[in-house]
């Protein structure tokens, strides 16, 4: 048990490493765009290789699981980090700084699926919502790292904030080196399609996630300065108390998946999510629309962990699956993202975000079966 725990622990700490080394430039762009010779363009560019190079290493993680133990893939994404972090701290051109962040989105994508199934593996049956919100914990912990260390250490020598991150991928990689991660069951030659069929409800909880994030949730500041007249500053503050109460809301997400089941809890979320979401761009009142705009946040990061639950359990021990499920649901968030765009110009934001906020209501196909997720799985894979 005691190995158990220190294991979880180690693997949290890595996910902390790794999406720090990922999430350090949004904030620091403004600070090195004009070292290097950065113009919007070229920093879209950047931003847009860390996601495409995520996605790759989400499916070659995933692939590598498979074949290989957790700590193998773990070890490999948190290297593949610690070396993003030191090309972009010596980096001079765009085009170095730009290999950085390809190398440091591959390292984050490609220790997603043993991270997670580390997770799944590693916590007891009935603890496992509280440990997969810990581990969503870590992740909004990451971000808030990432930014507290661009504005204490960045705007004087953004250089630094690299090589804190390339130590902190060291730690890990040190750690790991001391604890015994599982391994993954390769998915049976010939029965690929049918096991690719155990993607269906993990992907349905995953893009519910991933349009309230992505598609919704981004959209806060934008929609808080055109329809409510708040200035930047105070819209941007809007999100950041979504961002935070977004923390407790994983662990509330965690002890919900306990105590109810990932798939329920998750229906349950996600029509929060459409409720508080209507509130938020319908209601007049704009307190209470402010207030229900922190709930979407909340509620948004809360189905993180419900989706990585309903993978871990509808796979089971096929856990190169989790790649692919991963990068489907990054797709899927970029898309909506763009789609909300899209429809914002033609039809208005607000139109854009009623839309958005009643697709999510397809989280009601999610149906809970009398069948578990384990014996589903084996009897597709075994060809039942």
């Amino acid at each position: 048990m005691k190995r158990s725990r220190f294991a979880l622990l180690v693997v949290t700490l890595t996910y902390v490493a790794v999406t720090v080394g990922e999430s350090i430039l949004a904030p620091v762009l403004p600070v090195v765009a004009p070292e290097i010779g950065l113009d919007t363009a070229a920093g879209g560019r950047i931003l847009g290789v860390i996601s495409l190079a995520a996605a790759v290493g989400n499916l070659a993680g995933g692939a590598l699981l498979a074949r290989a133990d957790a700590r193998v893939t773990s070890m490999l994404g948190a290297a593949c980090s610690i070396a993003g972090c030191v090309v972009a701290a010596t980096a001079h051109s765009e085009g170095t700084f730009l290999i950085a962040h390809a190398l440091v989105g591959f390292g984050a994508g490609f220790y997603f699926a043993g991270g997670v199934f580390s997770v799944g593996a590693l916590s007891p049956q009935g603890r496992r919502g509280r440990a997969m919100g810990r581990y969503g914990i870590a992740y909004s912990v990451a971000l808030a790292l990432a930014a507290v260390l661009v504005g204490t250490v960045g705007t004087s020598n953004w250089r630094a904030v690299y090589v804190v991150g390339g130590l902190l991928g060291i730690v890990a990689l040190a750690l790991l080196a001391f604890v015994e991660l599982p391994g993954a069951q390769p998915i049976p030659k010939g029965k690929l399609r049918g096991s690719l069929r155990l993607l269906d409800a993990p992907v349905l909880v995953g893009s519910v996630a991933a349009v309230a994030q992505f598609g919704l949730v981004a959209y806060i500041p934008t929609y808080a300065v055109a329809e409510w007249s708040l200035t930047a500053a105070a819209a941007a503050m809007v999100l950041f108390v979504g961002r935070v109460f977004s923390i407790p809301g994983k662990a509330v997400a965690g002890w919900m998946i306990d105590r109810f089941g990932a798939k329920t809890s998750a229906r349950l979320m996600g029509m929060t999510l459409v409720v508080t979401g209507l509130v938020w761009v319908l209601f007049p009142v704009i307190a209470v629309a402010a207030v229900a705009s922190v709930v979407v946040a909340s509620a948004a990061g809360a189905m993180f962990p419900m989706a990585n639950v309903v993978a871990v359990e509808r796979f089971g021990e096929l856990g190169g699956l989790l790649g692919e499920f991963r990068s489907a649901q990054m797709a899927i968030a970029g898309v909506s993202v763009w789609l909300v765009g899209q429809a914002a110009a033609t039809f208005g934001l607000t139109t854009a975000l009623v839309a958005g906020v009643l697709s999510l209501s397809v989280i009601l196909l999610l149906q809970p079966t009398a069948r578990t997720d384990a014996t589903r799985r084996a009897s597709r894979v075994d060809g039942g």
